[in-house]
């Protein structure tokens, strides 16, 4: 009699064990390798690629080198080239599979590259990573322009641009800065730019923005733009919009 009692004391406690310290809503973490170990970079984070990318003597360099970093073209039309790095839009014109210019569209906290290092050294306010078009200005210089300031009609969204021509210092890089006219404060700021030069060129002639125009009110572009930030940013040659 007593040796069934024991044993059923025994199987008791075997039934009343803690569960495991792996069970679910344990506190243990789980294995490495398993889905739940994956972990995603931290929003915001720099694309880690683009520092391999965005280096000083990339223009100049050939195509086929940067795709051993980006993969082949997203979209390849004409000289230009889109790489998807991550969740990156990297833009490049080539010229004979060298590149001659490069940046990023869609510029972000996690998709930025530093661009004073194409310059020359020594300005006093170095262009930030994340910069305004005044934070461009101050530091190099630039004009502004745009591709419609009136009458623009509903086919794309206006286009500013701020146009930097570089010197034999900067070995001759040039930057264009651009931003689409579709929210504000960006609308607002092209509006009162728009309305400053309305009186003086005509409705109909600012259709197409301010090519040809010899008084583009840069003072009133420059202060009405300076805190807005350009969403595409490249360097280089032969860059399209200027440069």
């Amino acid at each position: 009699m007593r040796a069934w009692l024991a044993i059923a004391l025994i199987a008791l406690a075997a039934c009343s064990r803690p569960a495991a310290v792996n069970a679910p809503g344990s506190d243990a973490a789980a294995p490495v390798n398993s889905a739940a170990g994956a972990v995603a970079a931290p929003p915001g984070m720099l694309e880690p690629k683009l520092a391999r990318i965005f280096t000083p003597d990339i223009l100049g360099a050939n195509v086929a080198y940067l795709e051993t970093i980006t993969g082949p073209a997203f979209k390849t039309q004409g000289a230009e080239r889109t790489y998807k790095v991550g969740a990156c839009e990297v833009i490049v014109g080539a010229d004979k599979g060298k590149i001659a210019n490069i940046g990023i569209e869609g510029v972000s906290a996690a998709c930025n590259f530093n661009v004073a290092q194409y310059f020359a050294e020594g300005y006093d306010q170095p262009v930030p990573r994340l910069p305004t078009f005044g934070d461009i200005q101050t530091g190099l210089g630039g004009d502004y322009s745009a591709d419609c300031l009136r009458l623009c009609g509903n086919a794309a969204d206006p286009v500013v641009t701020l146009t930097y021509q570089g010197s034999h210092a900067d070995n001759f890089n040039n930057l264009v800065a651009q931003v689409s006219v579709n929210t504000d404060p960006i609308a607002s700021a092209w509006q009162d730019w728009s309305d400053k030069l309305a009186p003086r060129v005509g409705e109909t002639r600012l259709e197409t923005g301010t090519a040809g125009l010899s008084d583009t009110q840069q003072a009133v572009a420059a202060r009405d733009f300076e805190d807005i930030k350009p969403t595409t940013i490249r360097v280089g040659s032969e860059l399209p919009g200027g440069g």
